[in-house]
């Protein structure tokens, strides 16, 4: 399965640094893949869709330090697992509702220190992190997200859009307060 992934890549390095990476993360990623799913089977089909993923961004994301590129892989097998675990009990997909129309861009969070901010960070949820995480720290567009993440460019900047709310809304309200 590995020469599937290594065909998306175009050059020789990425393609050996992708083996590496594959190599060294095969087994944290399955680990993930079955604490969401609970069936080896799926969290195997979820594992290889992951790296399925990674393997068509790696050009993008090779460059990352190795701690931030693996928890990007854990966020996108997550997001796999997640997926395909609503795909087999036939769960609606929540989509998330922009209140605002699409393409606007999110209100400016408020003035505050990096404590308060990552306090604040902090008290949001999985989801909500990811996401901010995906866009703000390691850079990626809406597309990239959604790919990341099998969703639509739309929901991505659906999802970025509502997480920051959040994150306003506690640095505005509860956090500022502490």
């Amino acid at each position: 399965m590995l020469s599937a992934y290594m065909a998306l890549i175009d050059s020789k390095p990425l393609r050996k640094e992708f083996e590496r990476f594959y190599n060294d993360n095969r087994r944290l990623g399955m680990s993930k893949a079955y604490e969401v799913l609970g069936n080896i089977s799926m969290a195997e089909d979820a594992l290889s869709e992951a790296f399925f993923r990674l393997a068509k961004c790696f050009q993008k994301v090779h460059n990352l330090p190795s701690h931030k590129l693996q928890s990007y892989f854990v966020i996108i097998v997550r997001n796999v697992s997640i997926a395909l675990l609503r795909r087999e009990s036939r769960a609606d997909v929540v989509e998330y509702a922009d209140e605002h129309g699409y393409g606007q861009a999110p209100d400016e969070l408020p003035d505050s220190d990096a404590a308060e901010l990552a306090r604040c960070i902090g008290l949001l949820g999985d989801t909500d992190r990811e996401i901010l995480y995906l866009r703000f720290e390691l850079e990626l567009d809406y597309d990239e997200i959604a790919r990341a993440l099998g969703i639509t460019e739309d929901a991505a900047r659906h999802r970025v859009h509502h997480a920051r709310s959040r994150l306003r809304k506690l640095l505005e309200g509860e956090c500022a307060d502490e």
